[in-house]
């Protein structure tokens, strides 16, 4: 059984490119680089991709020091997410889900759940989990997780705090289970993220 292609392409074009090439396995990706053909989304993404590529050709110390030549520390694995503008994305227009989105990104911390989420809009969770999948094609918890994780790693990238800090400061409540959920994400643990960058 052949496996599609997967390729990353800025999230703008999407819905278009989806219905011109049914084909390949579009992701939500920074980049791809591991089949026959590398893709980045657009921008920064893209230097991504050239360090990645770097790194993997002749190793992870020449590809920090042409990233350190670039002023580039906030350096992504091919598995970070694309941000999606809140003004641009579609769905966005829709005020339940800005207001939860609000509501996540004020309580980083000290993560809600679900239904105290839903609660808060006073719609049920069952509308929560609709609103997620229709425009974002993501669960609650899940964009949640992927919002406190992206945090942690531009915490680690960027400032001195500790692991553990770092990990109570995006709502994890042991620094194993924080490791553990950083490296399904980023195929990293944090220790790993940090010691890349020094």
């Amino acid at each position: 059984m052949l496996v599609a292609q997967q390729a990353a392409i800025h999230w703008e074009f999407h819905d278009s490119f989806m219905e011109e090439f049914p084909g390949v396995n579009l992701v939500r990706n920074v980049f791809v680089a591991d089949g026959k053909y590398a893709t980045a989304s657009g921008g920064t993404a893209t230097a991504d991709l050239m360090l990645h590529l770097i790194g993997q050709a002749h190793g992870q110390d020449l590809s920090v020091a042409v990233a350190d030549q670039m002023v580039y520390n906030a350096v992504r694995d091919a598995t970070a997410a694309q941000k999606v503008s809140l003004q641009s994305r579609n769905g966005m227009r829709n005020t339940d889900l800005a207001r939860a989105i609000e509501i996540m990104r004020a309580n980083l911390e000290e993560p809600l759940s679900s239904p105290a989420i839903a609660a808060r809009l006073d719609i049920s969770v069952r509308q929560l989990e609709r609103l997620f999948g229709k425009f974002l094609n993501i669960a609650p918890k899940k964009y949640y997780m992927e919002m406190r994780l992206e945090k942690a790693r531009h915490l680690l990238l960027q400032t001195e705090l500790s692991v553990t800090e770092i990990g109570l400061a995006c709502g994890f409540d042991s620094p194993g289970n924080f490791s553990r959920c950083y490296r399904t994400a980023f195929g990293v643990t944090p220790m790993m993220q940090r010691s890349r960058m020094s």
